[in-house]
């Protein structure tokens, strides 16, 4: 264990992810590692997020300026509320925890982070928010447990 210096907690701001930012932030600290908290949006809600944000006289043609803010309106909102709740649930950890968000699917996105950027442990929730969203989504955290660089702790 003593190998683990960089910890992944992938986060939608479910109880189940604010429960693996608590196991990761005791972990961090026994170990000295530091933590990023990753955000992955997907692009599937921007367009019913665009409609739902856009004036009642816009038109389809005008909806692509919509999608962007949209998609900023979510950025925004997300580092507000999901990272800052998960970043609480942490604790104190060295060096802090760095937030990140990321466009895509959920597990390809945490797998494709975590090979990219050195992770050596990915701790996540076993549950989404929702069941609906996991049955949208599938198992995110079973698809980043097939996947993952590196180990893979799952939550309950």
């Amino acid at each position: 264990m003593s190998d683990i210096k960089h910890i992944l907690v992938p986060t939608d701001g479910s109880e189940g992810s604010l429960k693996a930012a608590g196991v990761a932030g005791d972990m961090a600290r026994a170990l000295g590692a530091r933590v990023t908290v990753l955000l992955v949006q997907d692009e599937r809600f921007v367009l019913s997020e665009a409609w739902n944000t856009a004036s009642a006289s816009a038109s389809p043609q005008n909806l692509s300026g919509g999608v962007e803010e949209a998609r900023e309106a979510m950025e925004r909102k997300a580092a507000t509320t999901e990272l800052a709740a998960t970043t609480k649930a942490l604790g104190d950890v060295p060096e802090g925890a760095q937030g990140v968000q990321v466009w895509g699917h959920p597990a390809d996105q945490i797998c494709g982070y975590a090979k990219e950027n050195g992770i050596d442990m990915i701790i996540m929730g076993s549950y989404g928010r929702s069941r609906l969203m996991r049955a949208m989504l599938g198992s995110v955290s079973r698809g980043v447990a097939n996947a993952a660089p590196c180990a893979v702790t799952v939550v309950p």
